[in-house]
């Protein structure tokens, strides 16, 4: 379909071959480029800014001795990663309206000469929604398997090390860090297969009038281009 001009009722078998064409229409497009940027900013700030977060909440559930209060702390924890991104673009946008709870609180702070405005309609805080929200949903869900690795660790090196005069804290330093670092070295190179694409769902719902002609992703110019579009030879050249 790339080196196609593509035709929905003549399908593939009966659409006229074009060659590159389509290819050079997409490199003349402006809109590439930043579609390609804003989708390396948004998942490389996830890779690389968003790794740690997991793990210290990890280390923190590992370090409650409470089980109650664990179970009770993992489980609110994890709940926001099943509430899909239309939900939380939905809550997220109530929470952060002109006249939400954000900018109540901050009236209340700054008094009534602060001025109301709703953060979602300018694009300069883009990636800072997409990076918290990402880390809110996905935090508790993605500490789990540090905490398995954590609970393979052998118990006997914290004991010796107590006994030595070590504080959790360098406990946690000197034991669990290095002993799960293969785990995170892992999960780390997995995660860099992603570095190219970006949360359809999450960076369309956020999306608007106002920023979305700077917040464009390879997925959502795709989206645009072929579906609504009905550009499907580009918009298959571009996704390629």
């Amino acid at each position: 379909i790339a080196f196609q001009d593509y035709d929905i009722i003549g399908a593939i078998l009966h659409s006229p071959f074009v060659g590159f064409s389509n290819f050079v229409k997409v490199f003349s497009n402006p809109k590439m480029f930043v579609a390609i940027k804003n989708t390396l900013i948004y998942s490389g700030m996830q890779l690389f800014l968003g790794t740690p977060f997991p793990i210290m909440l990890a280390l923190l559930l590992n370090e409650i001795n409470s089980k109650s209060f664990k179970k009770v702390t993992q489980t609110i924890s994890y709940l926001p990663h099943f509430l899909s991104w239309v939900s939380v673009v939905g809550i997220l946008s109530t929470f952060f309206e002109t006249y939400g709870t954000y900018n109540d609180i901050l009236v209340k702070i700054f008094g009534a000469a602060f001025e109301r405005k709703n953060i979602l309609m300018d694009s300069k805080y883009f990636v800072h929604i997409i990076f918290w929200s990402n880390i809110w949903k996905g935090i508790g869900w993605s500490s789990i398997i540090y905490l398995s690795a954590i609970s393979g660790i052998d118990q006997s090196m914290y004991e010796a090390a107590a006994i030595d005069g070590c504080s959790r804290f360098k406990r946690a330093i000197y034991i669990t860090i290095p002993s799960i670092a293969p785990t995170i070295l892992i999960l780390f190179i997995m995660s860099m297969g992603n570095l190219v694409t970006s949360n359809f769902e999450q960076v369309y719902g956020f999306q608007n009038l106002y920023t979305q002609e700077a917040t464009e992703t390879i997925n959502t110019l795709v989206f645009r281009m072929g579906i609504q579009g009905g550009e499907y030879s580009l918009s298959t050249a571009f996704s390629l």
